[in-house]
């Protein structure tokens, strides 16, 4: 056999092997990049069923923090609704002197307040999963920005409410010769001779602005906003429950 013959058999040959290593390779190539990617396609649904998870968790939580602040603002809108009235026909001088003496709202009417904090351990949890994450969920966001809304204003006004009924009680006590008969349940006909002063009627005309129509509308807003909010949860936990069934 002529050399040059033989050399392009064996070149031939050569090439064969070559093109089915190549072949082989790209095979193998093939194979570990699938793996790869399906490795972290059921990566990324393990980490989203741990967030979801994790999520639904904090939702029950924000459910429970929800249903028990509607509770206790439902109760400071009443306490508050019962004392707009009485208030408002102070400032309007309609209550005569026998009218105080008869009134039982009237000599604690800007000496109390109800104590009010929102629960927040929910929403701080579920606003790191928010704030961290690439994938925004409407409800989710939604509820951050419902507490946004809400949580720093209630604050501001209720420790306003507090200061002002704390500073009442204060000038009472430091100013009136009837403070000590009156909070050990002893009435003092010069309380209702406070009553009728019109530094008593400027600290109801404040209180009724503050409180009455600012702080207790707000709470109001809140009431409905957190009732909305509820709904939708409920509504999110009943699509889940159907998509699985």
């Amino acid at each position: 056999m002529p050399l040059f013959t033989k050399s392009l058999k064996i070149k031939s040959f050569t090439n064969k092997q070559v093109g089915r290593y190549m072949l082989y390779a790209l095979g193998e190539i093939v194979l570990v990049v699938a793996g790869i990617l399906i490795a972290l396609q059921i990566n990324n649904y393990n980490e989203e069923r741990k967030k979801k998870k994790l999520v639904d968790g904090v939702l029950q939580s924000i459910t429970y923090d929800l249903e028990l602040d509607t509770l206790t603002v439902g109760a400071a809108i009443k306490y508050y609704e019962a004392r707009d009235s009485v208030a408002k026909a102070i400032i309007d001088d309609k209550y005569s002197r026998e009218d105080f003496e008869k009134c039982t709202l009237c000599p604690t009417l800007i000496s109390t307040y109800v104590p009010l904090k929102i629960n927040d351990k929910g929403y701080s949890r579920l606003k790191e999963i928010v704030d961290s994450s690439k994938k925004k969920d409407t409800l989710t966001v939604e509820i951050v920005q419902f507490y946004n809304a809400f949580d720093a204003l209630l604050t501001q006004f209720g420790d306003e409410v507090k200061e002002f009924t704390l500073e009442n009680v204060r000038d009472w006590r430091d100013n009136q010769p009837w403070f000590s008969k009156v909070t050990s349940g002893r009435m003092d006909e010069r309380l209702y001779d406070y009553m009728e002063s019109q530094d008593y009627k400027n600290k109801v005309a404040y209180y009724y602005v503050i409180v009455c129509r600012n702080y207790n509308t707000m709470l109001k807003a809140y009431k409905t906003n957190a009732a909305e909010v509820l709904k939708n949860i409920k509504e999110r936990k009943n699509l889940d429950s159907i998509q699985k069934s």
